[in-house]
């Protein structure tokens, strides 16, 4: 056991070393820790460097924060304020976050106003913009409730940013840029970049990004997107087309640059709607693709493409979707007469004769014979893509036969790809009860027998005969006008 003299002897040593480690600075120097002003300055410093715009997070903490504001509506101590302030866009189980409920938000805000001092005020503003940066504008559980509390939030945001700049004390490095990027806080985000974005000056939206800590999967940067597209939906005619190719591999996410789905729609909304306001709308096929992958096929997504593409009135752009929907018929018919029929791109004559009709034609399916149900070509690849939806198999019948089957109003046409067949008219109503279940089941592949379609109820049986006066063309026109009721502008050919 150490004896008296051994314990005191260390005892002492420390004495030494905390005497010489603090020994008593005289006041009359300047810069040390006993002068009021140099403490008062280095805090300064300390918050300078450390009150930055990005804060350390607890998830834990943030949760359990939020948690017990919904319960109260109030927070309990700064510390839980601030970490509701930091939690305010995160959804819950149930999908719900504190902004998108305005009796919370607006207590959420006022407890916000009333924190204290400028610098816990600060605190929180800085944690409700956190919140404002990283919530989820463009995910699909975001509802519109929960964009009108990110708006609400935002316009927040800039009053108290407003507010708090016209305080005398040193406020954060970072609501300098703030102020100079304060854009970001309104209704249009990310318009004052747009034009430079365009043109592939990042510079101003970068400094935004960089001196405000803006999280690299924040909703900023996709709206900087959206923004490229608005500003080249503003520009001439030309210009905005021969931006197109720049737009659209941006837009179908075949750059390094991640668009999600709900933003892809925007954004092709926008560029089908402006392009259908040019003064010549001659198709364009990566517009079209893009516009039938993001959206769909226009007649059989009607809904949705009345949903998302909308004009300035917010109304349903049918010029656009008739655009699009035009051109992907026409499309189709190209396919079959080129990839689907006998003669191919041999003889345009049915190609052209049908082409005529594509303003009629309400609906079309198309039905494969086995050989082209098993081809592997990329232009079949592409067919199968546009028609996706619309594909059946054709049974009882040649492998190298298809058949083209269209809806013009009350009659079903039916067009066969394989010489030797005849061309059928059928009044809507009389259809066999098997075929028009498998035509409006919407399955993918339901075979259809060409007895089927051959049925004996049909009106009418057209031949395509050559080299006839008049023409079969002229014929077919006869006949089928006369029974639909309409007849194509363009005349059929006159001679073979």
């Amino acid at each position: 056991m150490p004896n008296h003299q051994q314990i005191i002897d260390p005892l002492e040593q420390l004495r030494s070393l905390l005497r010489t480690t603090f020994i008593p600075i005289p006041k009359s120097g300047q810069g040390t820790w006993t002068d009021d002003a140099a403490i008062r300055r280095m805090i300064s410093q300390v918050r300078a460097a450390f009150d930055i715009s990005a804060l350390p997070s607890d998830p834990g903490a943030i949760s359990a924060a939020v948690a017990a504001f919904r319960r109260s509506g109030t927070a309990v101590g700064f510390r839980n304020l601030k970490y509701a302030c930091l939690g305010a866009s995160n959804p819950d189980e149930r999908g719900c976050s504190l902004i998108a409920e305005e009796g919370l938000r607006e207590k959420l805000f006022a407890a916000a106003d009333a924190a204290g001092d400028t610098r816990r005020q600060i605190k929180c503003f800085q944690a409700l913009l956190r919140s404002y940066w990283t919530f989820p504008l463009y995910d699909e559980s975001t509802n519109a409730v929960a964009i009108r509390g990110f708006r609400a939030l935002g316009t927040w945001l800039e009053c108290k940013r407003r507010s708090l700049d016209k305080m005398t004390e040193r406020k954060p490095d970072w609501m300098a840029p703030l102020a100079e990027h304060s854009n970001l806080l309104g209704a249009d985000p990310c318009g004052k970049y747009g034009p430079a974005l365009l043109q592939g000056d990042t510079a101003s939206f970068r400094s935004a990004l960089e001196t405000l800590a803006i999280p690299t999967d924040s909703w900023i940067l996709q709206e900087a997107i959206y923004s490229q597209m608005r500003t080249a939906s503003r520009l001439r005619d030309d210009n905005f087309k021969a931006m197109l190719d720049k737009l659209l591999p941006i837009v179908t996410g075949k750059t390094d640059m991640f668009i999600p789905q709900k933003l892809q729609t925007r954004c092709m909304a926008l560029l089908v709607s402006r392009y259908s306001r040019c003064a010549v709308t001659t198709e364009h096929m990566a517009l079209r693709d893009a516009a039938v992958s993001i959206i769909g096929n226009p007649w059989l997504c009607r809904v949705a493409w009345d949903s998302d593409v909308v004009d300035s009135m917010g109304r349903p752009d049918d010029r656009a979707r008739e655009m699009i929907n035009g051109w992907l018929k026409r499309r189709l018919i190209g396919d079959f007469f080129e990839l689907l029929s006998v003669e191919g791109r041999s003889d345009p004559r049915r190609l052209d004769y049908w082409l005529r009709f594509e303003s009629f034609i309400e609906d079309m399916w198309f039905a494969l014979g086995s050989e082209a149900q098993n081809c592997r070509s990329e232009a079949f690849k592409d067919f199968q893509h546009r028609a996706r939806g619309r594909l059946l198999n054709l049974t009882h019948t040649t492998a190298n036969n298809n058949a083209f089957i269209m809806r013009i109003g009350e009659y079903l046409a039916i067009e066969f790809g394989a010489k030797g067949n005849a061309f059928y008219l059928v009044r809507w109503d009389s259809i066999p009860a098997t075929l028009l279940q498998n035509l409006l089941s919407g399955n993918e592949r339901s075979d259809v027998s060409i007895h089927g379609l051959k049925h004996h109820n049909h009106i009418c049986r057209l031949i395509h005969t050559k080299n006839t006066v008049p023409t079969w063309e002229q014929n077919f026109d006869n006949t089928i006008s006369s029974l639909i009721g309409r007849r194509p502008e363009e005349p059929a050919r006159k001679r073979d």
